[in-house]
């Protein structure tokens, strides 16, 4: 017995919030504004938008709590802990899921702050996550690159572990930021890990083969090694990879790594017969690696656009669905808005 969804319609090749196709919502729209649509199933108005940027600042403003850290600890694990110990995010209410979500944004970015050790100070959101995640003052191309990748990779339907984890504690009732944190902690090297791992690939390519990718994908061959972020379970062309490539060479990061993110999948077809486009991680990951960003920054990108997905998922299972049921995720059923054209585009 299928169940209705309204968040993202999942096709191969064609991946829509509320009707929208993401990759034009990332080339015209900010991540707040895919926030909120993907929550309330249309754009914000200007007051809209202008009280989401507020709480956001806000709330990355405030300190981060202490949070113990183990050596060896996924990223994943302590943006989790993080999560499930913000005495704000747990007190903050639940009536607007919008202003909730913007705060747990915000304080998404403080964490990711704590993390990387760099101070914030930037008035509006976007130049905040930029700080957070560089350390370095302003800059308007790079930042928005940098909040483009993170809206990618804001949500890909119900049946990602991330969102089984979420809809399942939803479904249980659980608080907010619990349900959020399990879908955070179910994003490892297994799910959502491929970026970082592309990130690696393409700098030992650099670093151990002189850029000649024909010697690593023949190696890599040879032992039977995956090479991360090329192919996908959905999409053989995933639809977000060519107006990221487009923000990347308009921003002036474009490099040896996002170069030979072009040529990867030709050249592994070329070797091995096999036709393995690259995914939307992939790319993510050589955009990091010429960003000059610690790899785990491709996964941090990764939850920071899934916490506004997973919200999405946990205010529609606790408004929409009886409690504790059975969920079968195959099962789900699109029933939001169809096709259509972002306003501006």
């Amino acid at each position: 017995m299928s169940w209705e969804t309204k968040v993202t319609n999942v096709q191969p090749d064609n991946l829509q919030i509320a009707g929208y196709p993401l990759q034009d919502l990332v080339e015209h729209k900010g991540l707040l504004e895919v926030a909120f649509l993907i929550l309330k199933g249309e754009l914000p108005d200007l007051d809209s938008l202008a009280r989401m940027e507020k709480i956001a600042v806000m709330a990355a403003e405030i300190p981060a709590q202490q949070v113990e850290k183990h050596h060896g600890d996924d990223i994943s694990k302590t943006l989790a802990a993080y999560l499930l110990t913000d005495t704000g995010l747990a007190k903050y209410s639940d009536e607007n899921p919008e202003d909730k979500t913007a705060y747990a944004l915000g304080r998404t970015v403080r964490y990711l702050s704590a993390i990387y050790g760099n101070e914030i100070s930037a008035s509006n959101f976007s130049d905040i996550i930029y700080q957070a995640f560089t350390g370095k003052s302003q800059n308007p191309r790079e930042a928005r690159l940098l909040e483009a990748m993170i809206t990618a990779c804001i949500d890909h339907g119900v049946t990602p572990p991330s969102a089984q984890a979420t809809l399942i504690a939803a479904s249980t009732r659980a608080a907010y930021e619990v349900a959020v944190a399990h879908g955070v902690g179910a994003i490892t090297d297994v799910h959502g890990g491929a970026g970082a791992k592309a990130a690696g690939f393409f700098g030992k390519c650099l670093d151990s083969y002189d850029g000649q990718l024909e010697a690593i994908i023949k190696q890599y061959s040879q032992e039977k090694k995956r090479i991360a972020g090329l192919g996908h379970r959905v999409h053989k062309n995933d639809p977000r990879r060519d107006i990221l490539w487009s923000l990347s060479d308009k921003s002036g990061i474009s490099g040896d790594r996002v170069r030979l993110s072009k040529e990867v999948s030709p050249t592994f077809k070329n070797i091995t017969g096999k036709d393995l486009p690259i995914n939307v991680d992939g790319v993510i990951g050589a955009i990091v690696a010429d960003f000059g960003l610690d790899i785990t920054a491709a996964k941090a990108i990764f939850i920071f656009g899934r916490v506004a997905g997973l919200s999405a998922h946990y205010y529609e299972e606790i408004s929409t669905q009886p409690k504790m049921r059975r969920i079968n995720f195959g099962e789900a059923e699109y029933t939001g808005p169809d096709k259509r054209a972002v306003p501006g585009e």
